[in-house]
């Protein structure tokens, strides 16, 4: 629908409480206000602002334009404003918090561009693992026995978020609902509400299911009794130890929450709209400055093409898969690779790219109990798990905990390491200095079990039906590449290399983790009464070369936690965003997705990601403050801040 034209819109009659009547007919007042002044800044007929106020008086149907009602869902280039003062590349967990935060002053607009499309993720007929993913898979890893790996990324409005598992871990930018009472005290669920941050204003929340699996409780005795390990009254502080999580879940509707739930749905803002079926091709870099003054663009339906002007930013929100292909393919990244793609290079910056890294899932270890646990005997048995959140139980590890005859050969391993014997070919000096700054921060925490310092080995439990694990490396060591292809530069995907298992510290790591499970579950473990019998990898692959082997054949490079390949960090250790997440040696161009965290974090980063985009969105207020008339170059300098 082109921006003045109109839709029919049903008015509802008005409510019956006097009281209500008039706090209505104020609000309506406001809203008309309000359109008035966006009327006269699209230039919108002031008789088609004063047709607003008249449907929210009568309760009749007529004719109103869409474009003051609310934000508008673009179709088509011709729908298109002739410029908008900010530009979000990506809809996703992070673009929408911005989009939706920016939008909060009505003074400027924004624009949302997405490859993808709206879609309704509790839509029986929708499956989320296929039709509503990137279809993407990586190059053949060579230390996975040349398998390929597949990589599940949010493909629509909402992005990964729409499609994650909903585990929530660390808690800040979202609204906390404690677990039921009766549930918590069964399976001993304990929670500080001020760990969490406690945002009142959104509609992001964190819930736990309605019920939990009583077979957890088995795992959840057993740890207690193992030596050292902690128990918090909230793991989401930042603590190691057994803790429970929530879930992204609506607590009235019990449907998945959100970035479009969250950041988009409901909203009435003039000032917002979102293109969808669309892919960004390149940002428009112009002037000695670099200066961010476009998105170049093509409509997946029909290939047309398309560039949208920015007056004062743009930000590129695509998640550490896409992000860098746009800045590669817009000019920014390594000189070499541009200069093979033939792509004219703006600005040179080796780290677009590199440092990639996931949180990788090891292989599983499984356990036949021939002598049972006895039947539960839990209270809440009547709060039967909602279908898909039966989980909700985790342990975070330190090194010296998970693997306490292994730690200190491993720590020693990392911090004598040179980062060029694992990297890429050719990989920059800078980039190195900076994997190298990273070796030792690792191997600093390996050595520490203090409350604040980094988790290890993280585990699922209650995943999967047999008695096991499945060991999850917090803090892998290997470092991977994301990349234009330049030999098709025109390809929709980057060429995704995780080079898994390349440092030799992470199948040090697997087999210490794979080492633990063993004592746990077996006869000196505090399972011994269960009589555990180990059906995978089997209780005779004990030597490293057969573990090594066993690992190799299933190991997962990934949980779906890109992150690192447009990192937050000095120019020098091979950065590409400062600390105000602007790209260096550009002007009004900004990052901010879960491309910018240097090194991953502890936990899911869903909460990691929405708290960057909370961020970016301050930062940019802040930056045009009382700069209301200054375009591209009113912004600062991505060089100027490192």
């Amino acid at each position: 629908m082109k921006q003045g034209q109109v839709s029919q819109v049903q008015i509802m009659t008005p409510p019956k409480s006097f009281a209500l009547f008039c706090l209505n007919r104020v609000f309506n007042h406001v809203t008309f206000v309000r359109s008035v002044m966006m009327a006269r800044k699209f230039n919108i007929s002031l008789v088609v602002a004063a047709l607003s106020l008249i449907t929210r008086i009568l309760p009749v149907t007529v004719a109103v334009p869409d474009s003051v009602l609310r934000a508008r869902h673009v179709k088509t280039p011709e729908e298109l404003r002739d410029s908008y003062d900010y530009i979000v590349v990506g809809a996703g967990t992070a673009g929408l918090t911005i989009a939706d935060r920016l939008t909060e002053l009505p003074e400027y607009s924004v624009l949302v561009i997405e490859h993808g499309r709206f879609w309704n993720p509790s839509d029986p007929n929708g499956d989320r693992q296929t039709a509503h993913l990137y279809n993407l898979t990586s190059v053949p890893q060579i230390g996975l026995n040349n398998r390929t790996i597949p990589l599940g990324m949010g493909f629509g409005v909402g992005g990964s978020s729409a499609v994650n598992g909903m585990a929530v871990m660390r808690g800040t930018a979202i609204h906390f609902v404690p677990p039921n009472p009766v549930l918590a005290a069964d399976f001993n669920i304990t929670y500080d509400v001020q760990a969490w941050g406690q945002y009142n204003d959104t509609r992001l929340y964190a819930s736990f299911p309605g019920g939990l699996n009583p077979a957890i409780k088995t795992i959840y005795d057993g740890l207690i009794q193992m030596p050292g390990i902690p128990f918090p009254a909230d793991g989401h502080a930042g603590n190691h130890g057994v803790f429970y999580y929530p879930l992204s879940v609506d607590p009235k509707t019990r449907q998945r929450s959100y970035s479009r739930t969250g950041h988009w749905d409901g909203l009435n803002r003039p000032n917002y709209d979102i293109l969808t079926s669309v892919r960004a091709t390149k940002i428009v870099l112009s002037g000695k400055e670099n200066a961010a003054t476009g998105v170049e663009c093509i409509l997946t339906d029909t290939e047309k093409r398309v560039t949208v002007k920015a007056n004062k930013e743009v930000v590129i929100s695509t998640g550490a898969i896409h992000t860098p292909l746009l800045l590669q393919l817009s000019g920014v990244g390594p000189r070499m690779l541009l200069k093979k793609a033939k792509i004219p290079v703006k600005v040179s910056l080796p780290g677009v790219g590199a440092n990639f890294q996931d949180h990788p899932i090891g292989p599983p270890i499984r356990f036949n109990f021939t002598r049972p646990p006895p039947p539960p005997t839990s209270n809440s048995t009547h709060l039967p798990p909602s279908e898909g959140q039966g989980q909700g139980l985790v342990a975070d590890l330190p090194l010296p905990i998970a693997a306490p005859s292994a730690f200190l050969a491993i720590a020693s391993s990392l911090a004598r390491q040179d980062p060029a014997s694992f990297a890429a070919p050719g990989t920059d000096s800078s980039v190195l200095r900076g994997y190298k700054a990273q070796n030792n921060l690792l191997a600093e925490q390996m050595l520490s079990s203090a409350p604040g310092s980094l988790s290890f080995l993280h585990w699922v439990i209650g995943y999967g039906t047999a008695p096991g694990a499945n060991p999850i490396n917090f803090h892998p060591t290997s470092r991977g590449t994301v990349s234009v292809d330049p030999d098709n530069i025109d390809a929709p995907d980057p060429v995704v290399d995780y080079r898994a298992l390349t440092n030799p510290v992470d199948t040090d790591l697997m087999i210490a983790y794979l080492e633990f499970y063993r004592r746990f579950f077996g006869p000196e473990g505090p399972l011994a009464g269960y009589c555990a019998v180990e059906t995978a990898p089997g209780a005779k692959v004990t030597s490293r070369e057969d573990l090594a082997g066993y690992i190799r054949a299933n190991y997962i490079p990934q949980a779906w936690h890109p992150v690192g390949t447009a990192a937050k960090m000095r120019r020098e250790l091979g950065g590409v965003v400062d600390d105000e997440l602007r790209v260096y040696g550009t002007r009004g161009l900004r990052v901010a997705d879960a491309s910018v965290i240097p090194i991953l974090p502890g936990g899911t980063t869903q909460l990691t990601v929405y708290v960057i985009g909370e961020k970016a969105a301050d930062l940019i207020k802040e930056t045009w403050k009382g700069k209301g008339g200054k375009g591209a170059s009113g912004g600062k300098r991505g060089d100027k801040n490192r």
